[in-house]
């Protein structure tokens, strides 16, 4: 008797906990949606469509990425999706898509580089592995000595050193090393370690072969990127003075081509309800299965799984058209956006993947989801966080032996055996750095759910192969990015009930969390007491307002009225003005005095001017193009407070000018002085001199990004 009441305890509680990992996902999904979702999902599946993309060398405007479009053209076609078809998009080094610059597409035949003597080595080969080979290089036929440079980004890397005609060995930054080196110096070309992507465990593995870029607009030159392994071999050998001589064969050719964009929908109901965009980056070099093989074929999955449960009736058909990408990483997304305004124009949300498959131990990656900018407050990161926290516990509910596999979401069958580990993963703060910055941008403002690993070691390398890839990871991203794209597709007012109590809940918990920050302005000892407590006052303002904004969005998105969010707001701003009194306080014990703190640009008249946006619509800076440095010039560029991080300890210590400057002009909106956008990034990222952004807003007027209103 007792082990038959033991064995219906567990499974009762085994049925509980599936039927819990479901209820879950409500209010968004009911647990019928859910499940079918979550049956349909295959890591599977995405990881075989993965291995064929590794094997293509992807860089914008190939060979290699025309095979890999032509592969993701034929699998969204056998998904059954519509409108399956590729663009091209002209590139010549000067056509405009939007404030972006097209960059040049190039063609390699064949490269070798050879160590001549005294060993007769073969130290890279296009053929056989094309990464060692820097894009856009030119053409080449020498042989000649190989010289150190260090570095080589700083004239005085050069002193006492004849490298006119001869190769140089440098680990500068590699556009920088062929800026100098060959185009002032005059050397033939360069043999490169330079590291990348640094992350805590740069550097331990000594055999990777790192990814390497040459400026195309450069007339010639051409690099070979070897591992430290060999590069320190090399040096070792020229301090030890033996003359090390190289020979180079480059048959390329840099030049006018086009980018090509793959794209497919599945439609929905109502055209006027405005569509759902999904993105990755398609190009890389090979491997790169992780960064971004795993997020093309992730969208892809995702994708399947939606054409399969909406064209079977399992899903009802959403009434937004479900809109899939794939192109070159930034580029190829402006140029679709700027050839197709009336696409543009009725985006509503984009799902943006980006390295979302890495074994986190073998990569030490962890998955993130990842936070809207201020300057564009959304509830579409609240359903993707949703969806990750369902998901976490359903794979830990699986580990710990409480759950089912098929529960636990894992991906045991044939093709790409899946881990049984747990989702590491969480939800950060805005980062930049991939197609979601065009999206997130105040000109297109379309609000991005960001998904990307973080970390990873095998980043831009040869090391980035299928073997760092999870199946299980897999299954459990394209479920998620599956579950979030439907509810984004199908959120209606007639939701609003369910889902505003929700939305208002996670608004006001992370106002709670924001009261220790602010604690921590409102007492810090290196900044007087007035000022302190004023920068304290402006981040919780800032938070309630990024809050209230939030809730607006779901509203605002579902067709409803204010009314039916203003008992939450209420709640928020009554919960903020609580915690200000606690603010108000502390700023008292301290010796602050007056009713209210005074902004401290309040005397500056440069602080009261109003911008406005003008011209094209995009960021400033892309893939290969930086607007003000092109428009400017490096003379006047270099005067830059903000972009050179002179002005601030917070900018030098933590290099987070490039944050700063996407969301000044995020937060241009022809109301706000350039006080009070100040006091907006301020919030974001930490407090910043008003004359600071005062001159990063007269750089952009001067490059006819903004005018003064």
């Amino acid at each position: 008797m007792v082990k038959f009441r033991i064995a219906v305890f567990a499974v009762l509680l085994i049925s509980f906990l599936t039927s819990n990992s479901a209820i879950a996902q409500q209010p968004f999904l009911d647990s019928k949606q859910w499940t079918a979702i979550r049956d349909e999902s295959n890591g599977a599946s995405a990881y075989e469509n993965l291995r064929y993309i590794t094997t293509l060398h992807r860089v914008p405007a190939t060979a290699g990425f025309e095979l890999a479009s032509q592969f993701i053209l034929q699998r969204a076609s056998e998904y059954g999706l519509t409108d399956v078809h590729s663009e091209q998009f002209e590139i010549d080094g000067k056509k405009q898509y939007g404030l972006m610059r097209s960059y040049l597409a190039w063609k390699v035949d064949e490269a070798r580089l050879w160590e001549v003597s005294p060993d007769h080595l073969l130290l890279g080969d296009w053929r056989t592995d094309p990464i060692h080979l820097a894009d856009y290089s030119h053409s080449a036929e020498i042989e000649t000595a190989l010289v150190d440079v260090g570095s080589g980004t700083a004239d005085a890397d050069y002193t006492g050193k004849d490298v006119r005609g001869k190769i140089v060995l440098a680990d500068g930054v590699l556009a920088r090393v062929q800026q100098i080196a060959i185009n002032e110096h005059g050397a033939a070309g360069i043999v490169s370690d330079m590291p990348n992507q640094t992350t805590a465990w740069s550097g331990l593995d000594p055999t990777v072969v790192r990814w390497g870029h040459l400026d195309a607009r450069q007339p010639s030159g051409f690099a070979f990127m070897v591992s430290k392994q060999t590069a320190e071999a090399l040096r070792s050998r020229m301090r030890d003075h033996v003359r090390v001589i190289l020979g180079a064969h480059v048959k390329a050719t840099v030049g006018p081509g086009h980018w090509t964009v793959v794209s497919a929908t599945i439609p929905g109901t109502d055209a006027a309800s405005g569509e759902i965009i999904y993105s990755c980056h398609l190009d890389h070099e090979r491997p790169g299965a992780n960064d971004n093989g795993s997020g093309c074929v992730t969208i892809l999955e995702s994708a399947r799984i939606l054409s399969r449960l909406i064209t079977s009736g399992k899903l009802p058909r959403p009434k937004r058209t479900l809109r899939f990408i794939w192109g070159p990483e930034v580029e190829g997304t402006m140029a679709f956006l700027a050839t197709h305004p009336e696409i543009m124009g009725g985006l509503r949300a984009n799902i943006h993947m980006d390295m979302v498959g890495g074994d986190p131990y073998k990569n030490k990656s962890v998955f993130h989801v990842t936070a809207t900018p201020w300057s564009l407050p959304s509830f579409v990161t609240d359903v993707g966080a949703s969806f990750l926290e369902a998901i976490q516990a359903a794979a830990t509910g699986y580990a710990e032996g409480e759950l089912t596999s098929d529960a636990g979401i894992v991906e045991n069958r044939a093709g790409g055996s899946g881990t049984r580990n747990d989702l590491i993963g969480d939800v950060t703060p805005y980062s930049s750095g991939s197609d979601h910055d065009d999206f997130d941008s105040s000109s297109i403002a379309v609000p991005s759910l960001y998904l990307r690993d973080w970390p990873d070691i095998y980043i831009h390398t040869d090391h980035d192969t299928l073997d760092q890839i999870d199946a299980t990871k897999l299954r459990r991203v394209a479920l998620l990015g599956a579950a979030s794209g439907y509810v984004y597709a199908m959120v209606d007012r007639d939701q609003l009930s369910s889902l505003l109590p929700f939305l208002t809940a996670q608004a006001e918990a992370r106002i709670a969390r924001s009261f220790g920050g602010a604690q921590q302005l409102a007492s810090d000892p290196k900044v007087e007491p007035g000022i302190a407590w004023y920068n304290s006052r402006n981040f919780l303002n800032a938070t309630l307002e990024r809050e209230i904004e939030t809730v607006r969005s779901l509203v605002d998105f579902a067709g409803g009225s204010n009314e039916q969010a203003a008992g939450g707001i209420k709640a928020l701003t009554d919960h903020t003005s609580a915690l200000q009194a606690a603010i108000d306080g502390r700023a008292k014990d301290r010796g602050a005095s007056g009713r209210a703190p005074t902004a401290p640009w309040a005397k500056s008249e440069a602080a009261k001017r109003v911008p406005v946006r003008i011209g094209e619509f995009g960021p400033l800076t892309y893939q290969n193009d930086n607007v003000l440095l092109a428009r400017l010039g490096k003379e006047r560029y270099a005067k830059i407070k903000l972009v050179n991080s002179e002005a601030t300890q917070l900018l030098n210590v933590r290099d987070q000018s490039e944050l700063y400057a996407y969301e000044i002009v995020n937060f241009v909106n022809g109301r706000r002085s350039v006080g009070e956008i100040r006091d907006a990034v301020s919030a974001e990222y930490g407090p910043l001199p008003v004359d600071v952004v005062s001159d990063y807003l007269d750089a952009c007027a001067e490059a006819r990004v903004i005018q003064w209103k």
